[in-house]
């Protein structure tokens, strides 16, 4: 049984290989800040498409955040649910938001990849936009690599019944109504795939970018980790701080300490959440934006100055409570009800300085 595991893991390495090598590379400090969002999944805008809920902050944070700032989007797969709805119809009825791509790509500064629901979009001959569509990307740091990928690729199962699955979602699931069911609520699949390109990204030294689970990670950690460790750097804090900052402290690691209760009551499958991965060191080679459709907001990743940092976009209606815990600061986009808010951040330099000693 190990021996046809490592076989497989051998097979699906020489098939990232293979992605990466083909990547076209882009100079990453040639640009001020780049923001990557995965997993729209677009809809026609009925009761069964997944991006309607968040469709209003996603257009808002765009147009009046990122374009006004002339950021660079990287738009990381998944953006058209083809697997439910014909490509007119997404078109049509999102057109505001095509029109905010088109204005980021009229300027060079949108990249497109493929994900797994939007793989027709590689057969179509003619496409109602002019975007050029990658299958990855490569940003080169300081002789550094990030790879972004959708993150399906490091399924072989999946790629597999990829066919099968949209044709049980066009056919069956949008006739009676039934959201799509994919890999983001399955902990023991997004564990497999967060595993194979950790797997990975350690032994070639890099930075892989995903989405595909819907799960964010940051730094190889998903949240119940983060909240971890958290935990564990406000105690040392506390040991070292003055006595004015020990209450500030102690309501920090409570409002922790809460976040990580309610995480464990809401999830009960937690026999495959290890932050190592079954290595020796906690490598941070793994990031993962996360998603567009989530029930309290979006997540994405920014990379600017040299730095990465997990970002969550919300809007009062759906967050409220973000707005007077202690350990985030949110920031409002203008007068608007949406919010920013920073839940980590990391020198790159320092990422790929552990990458490079503990790998």
């Amino acid at each position: 049984m190990a021996k046809k595991n490592q076989v497989k893991t051998k097979a699906l390495y020489k098939k990232l290989n293979k992605l990466l090598d083909a990547s076209p590379t882009i100079e990453l400090s040639s640009r001020k800040c780049w923001v990557i969002f995965s997993d729209l999944h677009m809809g026609d805008g009925g009761a069964t498409d997944d991006f309607k809920r968040n469709s209003k902050l996603f257009e808002k944070v765009l147009g009046e955040h990122y374009l006004k700032e002339k950021s660079t989007l990287i738009l990381n797969g998944d953006i058209e649910e083809l697997q439910r709805f014909p490509i007119k119809k997404i078109v049509t009825q999102w057109k505001s938001i095509y029109d905010l791509f088109n204005a980021f790509n009229a300027e060079g500064n949108l990249f497109k990849t493929i994900g797994n629901h939007d793989l027709e979009l590689q057969l179509m001959k003619e496409l109602p936009f002019d975007f050029k569509h990658y299958d990855s990307l490569k940003l080169n740091f300081r002789d550094n690599h990030l790879f972004i990928f959708h993150g399906h690729q490091a399924s072989k199962k999946y790629q597999e019944h990829n066919d099968l699955i949209g044709f049980t979602l066009k056919y069956f699931a949008n006739p009676l109504g039934i959201k799509s069911y994919s890999v983001s609520h399955s902990s023991r699949k997004q564990y497999k795939i967060e595993k194979s390109v950790y797997g990975f990204s350690a032994f070639n030294k890099i930075v892989s970018i995903i989405g595909h689970t819907h799960r964010p990670l940051f730094e190889s950690l998903h949240k119940v980790d983060r909240l971890k460790y958290k935990i564990e750097q406000l105690c040392r804090d506390f040991i070292e701080a003055k006595e004015a900052e020990k209450d500030l402290i102690r309501a920090e690691i409570k409002s922790q300490k809460k976040e990580l209760k309610k995480y464990y009551r809401q999830n009960k499958d937690h026999s495959f959440q290890s932050y190592v991965y079954n290595t020796l060191f906690h490598i941070p080679c793994v990031f993962n934006s996360g998603c567009v459709v989530g029930k309290r907001g979006m997540t994405c990743l920014e990379i600017e100055d040299g730095k990465i940092r997990l970002v969550h976009w919300f809007d009062k209606k759906t967050s409220k409570k973000y707005l007077k815990q202690g350990s985030y600061q949110p920031e409002q986009l203008g007068d608007s009800d949406c919010y920013r808010m920073v839940i980590n951040e990391e020198s790159l330099d320092y990422v790929f300085t552990r990458i490079k000693f503990l790998s």
